[in-house]
């Protein structure tokens, strides 16, 4: 009646079903879309859960677990392959970088073969050798700043490996020859490419703006491009107009200039820098593993090897394992404690320990050669610089591997009766390396006293040098021992392991990883922190500009898989 006296139509009832009709057409839209947003959610979820998955095995350390535990199905092996996946994803190091390091490693073996000629460790091979390591760290720098696999990087790899064997053939040669010159023209020309990479670079990042990461790199360009073109017209200087038996000076002078004070300017990719370091010295084991069989293989293709000439070909094998398990991994060190990252003098200090550390491995893999030829040989009587370079380059391996040990933070538990077995365990450890080197010096010098017994026989010397290698690494794993019988009783193995504390006095963090976090969380609340912020330079100077940094690892603890 309201409805006729107003003059409006009264509403039926297929007005009301149809208004009906549409609630429900609207809350199946609904019901569709939660539908959706669910299994989106669950999508995500379970990627994240992979993620996690992975990320936590890739992040745990090696003997997490025990020493000695059941095998362990890689994360991997659960998942399915997509369709939509690489055969093989980008690893930390390409094909290309692992090339390079294989004709840089062909270098190493060449200087080391030049020692074996000689039988002594002259200054010629020690330049020559600096210069295929300075060489190889240009690269390696560019690699963990700049993407490689455009044609420009691609090609300039190429030429670089072309001039690094050509002069590789020519180490034997004194350095006021020819061969020193072919030795200059190859640095010279390497030194010249980079110049060339680093203008290139620079024209493109030339318009870069302040407190931005472009503006770091336009920076880093500069300095780079201006020190390869010293080194350039340093090396044709030495080539054209200095007199041949001043030669010395330049490859000195070179090798300095070629030196880079770490993480000047912008900072590298952190893990890929490790893995180019860790993949050198691997490939250098294994190609003196590979020299000494080739130099066996003379000897055993008409006589059947005999039980003693395996076991001191099986010596070898585990005096060089040993090694390598001495080596110090960096995976098993936390970010934040790395030398790398502490501060520019810990790693500057590092790199110098990596570079005594592939020199001494040289050294001993060229007596490792002439041991070999004269056991093989029956010519052990017979005096020889052999076991003078082994045992030379054995005590410097263990020092160089200590000392770059050294340059990391370690950690150790607050209660005081914890603290006593760590620093316990790590002063056991070094005294255990020194008295060990000062052994192995004192039998290369031919001053070891009654230990002399210990050099009569080929194959002693070489058990006895994989037993005293074998000890090494035994002590080397009192620290995790002790990490993991003390987390038997706490939540986490790692909670109690919280003040942190150096051996040298450079061991110093420039930059607190806290404060970093909490300008980079006050930054990522403003739209325009990138550029606004003052602490954009500091930022980008302690994270790496392709991959993750201390900040970020900390940061990337939250748990995907609550989602």
């Amino acid at each position: 009646n309201n409805n006729h006296s107003n003059g409006k139509p009264p509403k039926d009832v297929a007005y009301y079903k149809n208004e009906i009709n549409k609630e429900k057409a609207g809350k199946r839209k609904l019901f569709h879309a939660l539908v959706k947003l669910a299994e989106e959610l669950k999508r995500v979820r379970r990627q994240s859960a992979e993620l996690q998955e992975d990320a936590q095995y890739r992040n745990q350390t090696w003997y997490e677990g025990g020493l000695w535990r059941a095998p362990q199905v890689l994360p991997e092996v659960h998942r399915e392959v997509s369709e939509k996946q690489r055969a093989r994803p980008r690893e930390a190091i390409s094909l290309s970088e692992m090339f390079l390091n294989l004709v840089i490693v062909t270098g190493f073996t060449r200087v080391g073969l030049a020692i074996t000629s000689t039988g002594q460790v002259k200054l010629e091979s020690l330049l020559y050798f600096a210069v295929f390591w300075t060489i190889w760290g240009k690269e390696s720098s560019y690699s963990s700043r700049f993407d490689t696999t455009d044609l420009s990087a691609q090609l300039e790899t190429l030429l670089a490996c072309f001039a690094i064997l050509f002069a590789s053939l020519s180490v034997s040669l004194p350095m006021d020859t020819e061969g020193g010159a072919r030795i200059m023209m190859m640095a010279g020309f390497c030194s010249f490419m980079h110049f060339c990479l680093m203008a290139r670079v620079l024209w493109w990042y030339k318009d870069a703006q302040i407190s931005t990461v472009e503006h770091h790199v336009k920076h880093y360009a500069l300095f780079n491009t201006l020190m390869n073109l010293a080194e350039t017209c340093l090396w044709i200087l030495g080539m054209f107009f200095m007199p041949t038996k001043y030669r010395w000076i330049i490859f000195l002078v070179a090798v300095l200039l070629a030196l880079r004070i770490p993480r000047a300017f912008l900072a590298n990719d952190f893990h890929a820098a490790n893995s180019q370091r860790g993949v050198l010295f691997i490939l250098l084991l294994g190609f003196m593993l590979q020299s000494v069989v080739v130099v066996a293989t003379d000897f055993f293709e008409y006589d059947t090897p005999t039980f003693a000439q395996y076991s001191f070909i099986g010596a070898t094998c585990l005096l060089l394992f040993c090694i390598k398990l001495l080596y110090c991994d960096d995976a098993n060190t936390l970010a934040s404690d790395h030398a790398m990252l502490v501060n520019r003098t810990a790693a500057w200090f590092f790199n110098i320990g990596q570079f005594a550390l592939l020199f001494s491995t040289t050294i001993m893999g060229s007596g490792l050669n002439l041991l070999t030829h004269s056991y093989l040989a029956a010519a052990a009587a017979l005096p020889g610089p052999a076991k003078s370079l082994v045992c030379g380059g054995f005590a410097s391996v263990l020092l160089s591997t200590a000392f770059i040990k050294s340059m990391h933070l370690k950690r150790v538990p607050v209660i005081p009766a914890q603290r006593a077995l760590f620093v316990g365990a790590y002063v056991i450890q070094a005294l255990a390396t020194v008295a060990v080197a000062v052994v192995a010096f004192l039998m290369s010098f031919g001053e070891a006293g009654y230990l002399e017994i210990l050099m009569q026989n080929d194959v002693e010397l070489m058990w006895v040098l994989s037993g005293f290698a074998v000890l090494l690494v035994l002590l080397s794993w009192l620290d995790e021992g002790l990490e993991l019988a003390l987390g038997e009783n706490e939540e986490s193995s790692g909670d109690f392991l919280v003040s942190p504390f150096g051996f040298w006095w450079c061991l110093t963090p420039e930059l607190d990883p806290e404060d970093l976090l909490a300008e980079e969380a006050q930054a990522a609340q403003n739209l325009n922190s990138r550029r606004n912020s003052s602490s954009g330079g500091r930022l980008s100077e302690f994270s790496p500009l392709l991959g993750e940094s201390v900040a970020q690892m900390r940061l990337s603890t939250m748990d995907f898989g609550s989602l």
